[in-house]
């Protein structure tokens, strides 16, 4: 055989092997790993949409719950899982950010995973208790400077996007507070509640219905625009006028590396299906968040790459540091 020939024998043995692994996928359940506690925040809308998606490819999304560190503690599972596309990851900008924070995490955030697609976007909201005296960013700014490392604020760990923007906070407003990391970031909103805690900054899916019901007061938002849902909140940045305190969030979906190409334009565009539904869009914008999804997995990677890089100034700015 000529090597002409042994190279189209190459090729056509390739596309064979890739349109074969697409036509099997999915052979069987899909795990779909989440750095959020059950019933907290992000699941509200991940489980409906992991219902949804199993209606449209026939075949189950269970979802793994394995909160923690940021994610730090799902990520690593995650990288060692089969790259054929039936083990996925929610996956945040605390992923990115975890590793800014403490690099020696066992996982690398660009190489170690493909991406799939942004599921929705959203922001960090600074919120005290409706007893709190403080009613506006001003006050809380002056109770610190009257009182150094007197006011508390708790966060889901060190690294974490509750525990930057408050850092980040400190950094630009020249005050200093006092930072206590929960294990588990479901605790800290209750514990904000009972007062154990004098504020906090928290994912907007969490306390954005507590705003509503009036146990929360929200007194900014930490991200480049007004929060369509709570527009009398101001944003960090119309005070400070400091990009880097625009924190916006996301959540999106990835895969482990070397997952084939085709694997993930079919999650994609499944998941893209998805969010299409209108009760899955009501449902996330209930939590305070609004669907982003990706324009292809291309696009989430290249996406994914400038996050990082913004993430990696924050971190700086903030001093945060792992302990």
């Amino acid at each position: 055989m000529t090597q002409s020939r042994w190279r189209i024998a190459a090729v056509l043995l390739l596309a064979a092997s890739s349109t074969g692994s697409l036509a099997q996928f999915p052979a069987k359940a899909i795990m779909l790993i989440s750095p959020f506690p059950a019933g907290g925040g992000p699941d509200a809308y991940l489980r409906p949409l992991a219902m949804k998606l199993t209606e449209q490819i026939g075949q189950s999304v269970l979802i793994d719950n394995r909160a923690g560190g940021g994610g730090a503690l799902m990520m690593p599972q995650l990288a060692r899982a089969a790259a054929d596309g039936h083990t996925v990851g929610v996956v945040t900008n605390s992923t990115l950010i975890q590793k800014h924070v403490q690099p020696a995490h066992a996982y690398d955030p660009i190489a170690d995973f493909a991406q799939i697609t942004r599921l929705v976007t959203g922001v960090t909201v600074l919120v005290v208790t409706v007893n709190s005296p403080v009613k506006r960013v001003e006050d809380l700014i002056a109770h610190a400077r009257a009182s150094p490392g007197k006011l508390n604020y708790g966060s889901g760990g060190i690294g974490t996007p509750s525990h930057l923007a408050a850092a980040t906070l400190q950094s630009v407003a020249n005050i200093d507070t006092v930072h206590i990391p929960f294990k588990n970031a479901g605790d800290v909103v209750p514990s904000l509640l009972r007062g154990d805690l004098h504020f906090s900054f928290q994912v907007a899916s969490f306390v954005v219905p507590l705003i509503r019901a009036g146990k929360l007061r929200g007194l900014a938002a930490g991200s480049s625009a007004r929060m369509r849902e709570l527009p009398d909140i101001p944003t960090l940045i119309e005070m400070f006028k400091n990009d880097l305190l625009a924190q916006d969030t996301w959540v999106g979906l990835a895969a482990p590396a070397r997952t084939p190409a085709e694997i993930l334009r079919r999650l994609h565009a499944e998941t893209v299906k998805a969010l299409a539904d209108p009760v899955i869009i009501q449902i996330i914008e209930r939590t305070g968040t609004l669907p982003a999804p990706s324009a292809s997995p291309e696009e989430q990677q290249a996406y994914v790459l400038r996050e990082n890089e913004k993430w990696r100034q924050i971190v700086r700015l903030s001093g945060v540091k792992a302990e």
